[in-house]
């Protein structure tokens, strides 16, 4: 047995270890302290003194929120104030078009902006998902429509609620565009159209357009945010039908015979011809192994004698006419048609208007690298070969012819236009003027327009495609009007495309138009 003393001594040194292994811990608790806090002084003096102003502008930022106010977007009215688009609630893209797929190229439609489009242009800063206007009226006028938006910057506490207004930007609502059509006639135009390829524009006579209907259309109210992506979506593949292409500024086409009004003015105001002038109707012209023949020979087998040129606008002459083109030459026709608007932009405010294309000698040598030849003078001298024009410019030409003037053309109903004399004696207006009447009145052309009253002033025309070489596909229709005859207030101008005569089917278009707005007027 070990002693009492014993005991004693190995109690101590056992307490002596245990003692030693405490302060080994406590040393490496307090070293572990040690190193922990001069870790975070050395983050707080780094935060505090080394990124103080990084951290107190994120700190003001976190407190502080910009709160966007959009502005309202001006409406847009037809001449007589009625609304032909208006807004639905809130939302950016809450758009209502009220005449639907009637005015679609008209009035145009808006979608969002991508991602790829961010930007500013003209004043107008754009964000990801703005709504702003694709095409028609709405593009054009974005910038009016639109507005400027607006804001309010504001503090926030830390449960999100308003301490104070830090600043205020009022939106400034957009402006309201009236527009010179009368949404009535638009609608009877686009009805007596309906799913026909083609294109019809009125215009009063100082240029303003009074209705503009390009078919087939679609409903503007698909972009809206309501829209239905399946249908729009089959929309826009559809490469056939061209939903999208406003033929009546931005499709081209041989204007055929009612470009003789352009030859017509030629020959007068050249002198080549007065009202007393005969040419022989032949029935056909032939030059080598070209021919060149008139309608009324190649259907019937007759011919007309010796004809003036009312008689020869009455009846769409193409012997009298080849024989004038020749008298005049190409340059003179050239002329004549660029004074009278063809070749060149109308200015009238839509995106992507076409030239057309009026043919001249230089052109075709740099184009093909032949010279002319008589027989493009004939062709261009009854509105065929490479001569191209849109609806619009056919209806300006009109215009001039009746009236003597070549007008810009304006959808604006404050806007001023301007008007060009250009010249043509009143005598041989006249003379042009009574060939189109005759051209409505029994005998003519224009046999939809024989019963109709008041009488009418208007030419027809069937035209071939552009180099077109086979009988399988239609002429493109047209007819032009002057109404009412006397004292004409508007030209109407129908091209029905691929759709064959222009008596049998463009004809009846423009009079069941005509007729359904007299009983508006």
């Amino acid at each position: 047995m070990l002693s009492s003393q014993g005991k004693r001594l190995g109690y101590a040194k056992n307490e002596s270890a245990d003692a030693h292994r405490m302060r080994v811990r406590v040393r490496i608790v307090n070293l572990l302290m040690l190193v922990m806090g001069v870790g975070v002084l050395s983050r707080m003096l780094f935060l505090t003194v080394f990124e103080r102003g990084k951290y107190h502008l994120k700190s003001e930022n976190n407190n502080i929120e910009h709160i966007r106010q959009y502005a309202s977007r001006g409406v847009i009215l037809d001449q007589l104030g009625r609304k032909m688009v208006e807004n639905t609630g809130d939302e950016r893209g809450g758009r209502k078009y009220l005449l639907g797929e009637q005015a679609a190229h008209l009035l145009g439609y808006m979608s969002q902006v991508r991602e790829d489009e961010l930007g500013c242009e003209y004043g107008l800063c754009y964000y990801l998902g703005d709504w702003t206007g694709r095409t028609g009226v709405e593009k054009v006028y974005e910038s009016r429509l639109k507005g400027r938006d607006g804001g309010k910057v504001v503090e926030l506490d830390v449960k999100g609620a308003t301490v104070r207004e830090l600043g205020v930007n009022e939106a400034e609502q957009g402006t309201d565009v009236t527009l010179s059509i009368n949404s009535e006639l638009q609608r009877i135009v686009a009805e007596a159209v309906g799913e026909r390829k083609g294109g019809v524009v009125a215009l009063d006579m100082q240029g303003k357009v009074m209705a503009l209907y390009s078919g087939p259309s679609y409903d503007p109210n698909l972009f809206t945010v309501q829209s239905d992506e399946v249908e729009k979506q089959a929309l826009l593949r559809d490469k056939e039908s061209e939903y999208f292409l406003n033929r009546v500024t931005s499709g081209v086409y041989a204007p055929g015979s009612v470009f003789k009004l352009v030859t017509a003015y030629a020959g007068l105001e050249s002198g080549e011809i007065d009202q007393e002038t005969l040419i022989e109707d032949t029935g056909e012209i032939v030059i080598d192994q070209y021919r060149y023949g008139n309608w009324y020979f190649d259907q019937y087998g007759k011919t007309e004698g010796e004809i003036n040129l009312e008689r020869a606008l009455a009846r769409s002459n193409d012997i009298f006419f080849y024989r004038l083109g020749e008298k005049v030459g190409v340059d003179e026709i050239v002329s004549w048609a660029s004074k009278m608007g063809l070749g060149e932009r109308t200015g009238i405010e839509l995106p992507g208007e076409s030239e057309g294309l009026v043919p001249t000698r230089l052109w075709k040598e740099r184009t093909t690298g032949e010279r002319w030849f008589l027989g493009n003078t004939y062709h261009l001298s009854i509105g065929q070969g490479d001569l191209t024009a849109t609806p619009l410019q056919i209806a300006r030409m009109t215009l001039a012819a009746v009236s003597g003037r070549r007008c810009q053309v304006s959808l604006l109903q404050d806007s001023e236009v301007e008007c060009v004399d250009l010249g043509i004696s009143s005598k041989n207006i006249e003379i042009v003027k009574s060939g189109m009447r005759a051209a409505c009145a029994t005998g003519g052309t224009a046999f939809s327009f024989f019963e109709f009253g008041p009488y009418v002033l208007c030419k027809t025309g069937t035209a071939q495609h552009a180099g077109q070489t086979s009988d399988e596909v239609l002429p493109h229709a047209w007819i032009t009007v002057a109404y009412p005859g006397d004292n004409p207030e508007m030209i109407l101008t129908v091209m029905l495309d691929s759709a064959g005569e222009g008596s049998y089917e463009a004809g009846p278009v423009a009079k069941e138009i005509l007729g359904r707005w007299q009983e508006v007027e």
